[in-house]
């Protein structure tokens, strides 16, 4: 099986010979051989044959495009851009961006005139994709082209060095940040409507002349690979814009095991977008890695990562002074905050140690912890649900609910489950507990939880149950191998098992399928964090790289359909209408399961927990075939240049 990057979603590769009770959708055939095949996020299928790349219709088997200059084209050359309807080729000499829905080309940097490209931004709003590199002298340049027609708006030989970050304002313009100088540029035209350093110490070393130069350069090299902390943040209204970083500080502690902990500080400095002054005389300077900010009326709430020494605080927004605790050094918390929710009247912080999660509830009109003591929670939290009076949180091992105003848990004995073992019906929350085999129900409107079935579930084949699903007629609740359902009344309608075959290989093509359908399913859930990080936890134990694939659904396309050009909305209102077709449901779902020496593909359906239909895979160990998961549409290679679509409604 070719290797499977991250943002290549959807892909899935089933051997197969035969199929049984599986209809044909189409049988179609391409000019020259087939090397390999995509379906994309979006759901459109890439072909690459020996003497161009195709897109397939994926309803009729026909060619919407051809693209001659990139035939015999490797898989690795291939990669499908994140958030975008765009995928990217690269050649010895040149890269290419293709919009995958016309195969027109929106970018080609040899003819934009760059030999080595080192960044592009994607600029929905202003039609625009901002590329910079070296030209062919091994200057500078960075360009500006139109999305829509590929056509070149604008090109400057400014010397940026990294951009860190490209976001885009009111009024056509564009503000670049950089690891020494932020800018301020008209989309349109290129021009420069203000350079600032952003910090002291850039400025500083601006005056240094040729040797500060080299300097730079040295400071750009080093980070060339690195993964740079430094996050961008404007409140809502505001001309004042932040810029926060991350720094390793001296004085790591060494554990009992040896280990060495790294200490960090976080950075803030704000600026006047208008002119790109900094606003504050001297940077904000906090203790912990850097995690959340939140902004309140009177100022910049700063919730640090520090372990146990962490301390929050409001910052005025004018001076910087802090305004909580002792002469406004902040207040100390249990653990570093990773997470929090405002929930109107106060902010539910989730901070853990080095082995404990804990929550605490911050009175922000008077700065001030209204917990006694933290509460302890097992796991990590993933999800949180406000509820009348109260919230219920999950994390990725039990599920409660906290009364913030007393700082107590409603339930003696919190359900052990997952999100992904969770759904919400009709003002009621479902889920499996794991200590007790049964399912649990809790009533929103009051929080009262209570047995829902009556008999213990225990699923054969050495698994537990791992997700949960509402369907019309009652609860679906399976594993890889084993499929259950539960009336509406509590009583269990069927439990079947289907044994797994030994190659571990087999159940890794089928788990992209199924886990890249329930991510798509968690990004629409009523707590998308909750739903995705188990998603990802729970994919990645067993394949990396999936894992980090599902990671990226949850905001792959959420509010891009309403912000993007026209050009480009049309291909993000496609995504979000795959992710609404997920919350409809499907009657039945893939087990790949082992027939006497055959492998075979099985088609359960969810209302009997019956075969509807299998495909056997035979003995054949060749990658053939692509799915689309979410259409349950399969693409089988039944020829060198043979194309054949099966639908397993």
């Amino acid at each position: 099986m070719s290797q499977i990057k991250p943002l290549f979603l959807l892909l899935i590769v089933f051997p197969l010979l035969s199929f049984s009770q599986v209809e044909i959708k189409w049988n179609k055939e391409v000019p020259t051989k087939i090397l390999w095949q995509e379906v994309t996020s979006l759901g459109n299928l890439i072909v690459s044959s020996r003497e161009e790349l195709v897109g397939i219709n994926t309803e009729t088997g026909d060619i919407s495009w051809g693209k001659r200059a990139f035939g015999n084209l490797e898989r690795a050359a291939f990669e499908e851009l994140p958030n975008s309807p765009f995928f990217s080729v690269t050649t010895s000499n040149s890269l290419h961006l293709i919009d995958q829905f016309s195969g027109n080309e929106v970018f080609n940097s040899e003819n934009a005139g760059l030999q080595k490209v080192t960044s592009y931004h994607l600029l929905y709003n202003s039609d625009a994709i901002l590329v910079s590199g070296t030209d062919y002298n091994g200057e500078p340049l960075m360009v500006s082209v139109k999305m829509s027609d590929a056509s070149l708006s604008w090109s400057m030989n400014e010397e940026f060095g990294r951009i860190v970050a490209a976001n885009e304002l009111d009024n056509q313009e564009l503000l670049i940040v950089t690891l020494f100088n932020n800018y301020k540029l008209n989309t349109d035209t290129g021009d420069v409507i203000w350079k600032k350093t952003n910090s002291k110490e850039a400025a500083q070393i601006d005056k240094m002349g040729k040797f500060g130069a080299l300097l730079k350069q040295a400071a750009e090299h080093v980070s060339k690979d690195m993964d740079i902390q430094l996050h961008y943040y404007q409140p809502e209204g505001s001309d004042v814009f932040y810029l926060a970083s991350q720094q390793e500080r001296q004085g790591g502690m060494t554990t009992s095991s040896g280990n060495t902990t790294i200490n960090y500080t976080n950075h803030y400095n704000a600026y006047n977008i208008n002119d790109g002054s900094l606003v504050w005389s001297e940077e904000l300077e906090v203790n912990g890695a850097l995690s959340q900010v939140h902004f309140l009326d009177k100022g910049m709430l700063v919730l640090p990562d520090d372990g146990n020494r962490t301390k929050i605080n409001l910052f005025d927004y004018k001076t910087r002074e802090g305004l909580w605790g002792k002469k406004g050094r902040g207040i100390a918390i249990k653990g570093g905050v990773y997470d929090y929710l405002d929930s109107g009247d106060g902010i539910l912080l989730v901070s853990r140690t080095a082995n404990k999660d804990f929550l605490n509830y911050l009175d922000p009109t008077v700065g001030a912890i209204t917990f006694e003591k933290p509460v302890k929670v097992d796991g990590t939290v993933v999800g949180i649900v406000p509820l009348a009076n109260s919230i219920l949180y999950i994390t990725t091992e039990s599920m409660n609910i906290l009364d913030h105003h007393t700082g107590t848990l409603k339930w003696d004995k919190s359900i052990q489950t997952n999100p992904r073992l969770t759904a919400e019906h009709q003002g009621k929350i479902y889920a499996f507990d794991y200590s007790s085999g049964l399912l649990k129900v809790v009533d929103k409107s009051d929080g009262q939880v209570s047995d829902f079935s009556q008999e213990e579930l225990r699923f054969e084949g050495k698994e537990s149950p791992s997700n949960l699903e509402i369907l019309e007629d009652g609860i679906f609740i399976h594993s890889d191998q084993n499929v259950a359902k539960f009336n509406f009344d509590g009583s269990l309608v069927y439990q079947e098992y289907y044994a797994a075959p030994k190659e571990a290989g087999w159940k890794r093509a089928l788990l992209y399928a199924s886990s890249i359908r329930a991510a798509y399913i968690g990004a629409t859930s009523y707590y998308v964090s909750g739903a995705m990080a188990a998603a990802e936890n729970d994919v990645r134990q067993k394949d990396e790289v999936t894992g980090e694939l599902v990671s990226q659904i949850g905001n792959a396309y959420g509010e891009l359909g309403n912000t993007a050009s026209s050009y480009a909305g049309a291909a993000f209102r496609k995504a979000n209408a795959r992710l609404k077709a997920t919350k409809q449901g499907r009657d039945f779902m893939f087990i790949m399961s082992k027939q006497e020496k055959d492998i075979v593909l099985l088609k359960v359906s969810k209302t009997t927990g019956k075969v509807a239909g299998e495909i056997n895979l035979g003995k054949d160990r060749e990658p053939l075939y692509a799915v689309d998961d979410i259409t349950g549409q399969v693409y089988y290679q039944t020829g060198d240049a043979a194309l054949t679509s099966y639908m397993a409604r």
